[in-house]
């Protein structure tokens, strides 16, 4: 039987919760651009299984990232990847409105999400940095 990596169930969990929380934000912020709930769904739900979906399409991003080897490309490159992977992760979640209950009204505001969902994933990456 396989161990459950204690490091990777952490930085899961902390990716989900920091991902539906600005998910949540962007809600809260724009509510005319991005809406969290449907008629089946309720809004922290919604919230919760978005997030999740979103962190499950960023990290398969991530290992297509290592399997194409472009993490040596360099930071900025790296960013920009991660920054177009999230918008594209926003936008499929969008598209799947009546599962996942989360909408937007345009591409352009994925990519604004994506960049707020990339620029807080960099920084609770820095911050996983320090746990053993």
């Amino acid at each position: 039987m396989r161990k459950v990596d204690k490091k990777f169930c952490i930085k899961f969990i902390g990716y989900w919760t920091l991902n539906a929380l600005v998910l949540s934000l962007a809600d809260s912020l724009f509510p005319d651009m991005f809406e969290l709930g449907n008629e089946y769904i309720t809004t922290p739900s919604a919230a919760v299984f978005s997030g999740f979906f979103l962190t499950v399409l960023l990290f398969m991003a991530k290992g297509l990232a290592k399997t194409f080897n472009l993490n040596k490309k360099g930071r900025y490159a790296m960013f920009l990847y991660y920054w177009l992977a999230a918008s594209a992760g926003i936008w499929l979640t969008a598209r799947a409105a009546d599962v996942s209950g989360f909408g937007v009204s345009r591409f352009t505001w994925a990519l604004a999400c994506g960049f707020a969902i990339s620029f807080s994933n960099w920084l609770a990456r820095q911050a996983f940095k320090g746990i053993n």
